[in-house]
């Protein structure tokens, strides 16, 4: 580009006499210095870098003298280290942001409930990965669902959405109370609502606004979804002690059980493997009277072979 005519298209942008092809050319050129979305910049500080970069070009060309004193490359090479600057400001906030997460982990048999600094209330299931914020900065409420399944009863705050991340989908809300389960060895994700609307979205494509008593099934891998009417009780009973699985998979009661008792189950047999469940299994009763209940059901036996247990 030939720095001399650009900068008389600059002032006369500056001065609004430019035409509509010379007001695209300097628009686009004032475009690429913006930030990457993917850092995350909100709208207010968008604005904040458009004024900072509009005052610097303003500088170099409020008047003729002054701007001719100045070589092509001292302003374009003003004008690229304000922007990179800002670029720079803005990614390490970020960065600081996230270094402020801390994470919360459970194990087999263990529940563990975490108030977070806006009072809103996380019970986190066992075998489960979180991360959350020592104190909530920016516009959005976030935390991360790495693993495992999470009951959430949400504050209301309408200036600042609450989003919780998993490895698949986004869950948005402003004030509700919803369950989602994420084991990546189930292969599909959950999401139960109890209370309010709860926004679920996936790679930035919104799939459904979900209102209580409605559950959406993601496909982790297939990345499809169905959505069902589910018992809102029963969605997250686990908190209280009580588990329902309704024709759950063998694998779902795989999940439960090491949950559970962090016992390993396994079918001995393919038939076994494509049975389904539909029982309430209780927190705190003896791994031996769960597992016969379940041989009930099916009329199989099972036997031990250290911390595996094998249905047949």
């Amino acid at each position: 580009m030939d720095i001399t005519k650009f900068r008389k298209k600059l002032e006369k942008y500056v001065k609004g006499t430019t035409n509509e092809t010379e007001s695209a050319i300097i628009e686009a050129w004032y475009k690429s210095y913006e930030a990457d979305e993917n850092i995350g910049i909100n709208e207010k500080d968008k604005a904040g870098i458009k004024s900072a970069i509009s005052q610097r070009i303003a500088e170099v060309t409020r008047t003729k003298i002054k701007f001719y004193r100045l070589k092509s490359y001292q302003i374009a090479a003003s004008l690229v280290l304000l922007s990179a600057v800002t670029f720079l400001f803005y990614f390490n906030r970020q960065h600081n942001a996230s270094d402020s997460y801390h994470t919360v982990q459970t194990k087999a048999g263990d529940l563990k409930k975490i108030t977070l600094p806006d009072s809103s209330v996380i019970w986190i299931n066992s075998l489960s990965s979180m991360r959350i914020p020592s104190s909530f900065k920016g516009d959005v409420r976030t935390v991360f669902l790495d693993e495992g399944e999470a009951f959430f009863k949400v504050k209301h705050d309408e200036n600042k959405p609450f989003k919780v991340n998993t490895k698949v989908l986004t869950v948005q809300v402003l004030g509700t109370s919803f369950n989602i389960s994420a084991y990546k060895t189930l292969k599909h994700t959950c999401v139960a609502v109890a209370t309010g609307k709860v926004a679920v979205s996936a790679n930035h494509k919104s799939l459904s606004l979900l209102t209580p008593g409605r559950q959406l099934i993601y496909n982790d891998t297939a990345r499809t979804f169905v959505q069902e009417t589910v018992n809102v009780s029963e969605s997250h009973s686990w908190i209280d002690g009580d588990t329902y699985l309704r024709q759950a998979s063998f694998n779902e009661l795989v999940r439960v059980l090491k949950n559970m008792y962090g016992i390993d189950l396994k079918a001995g047999s393919p038939a076994v493997s494509g049975y389904r469940f539909t029982l309430r299994l209780k927190r705190g009763m003896p791994v031996d009277d769960t597992l016969k209940i379940i041989s009930t059901i099916r009329n199989t036996h099972y036997r031990k072979e250290g911390k595996l247990v094998i249905l047949y």
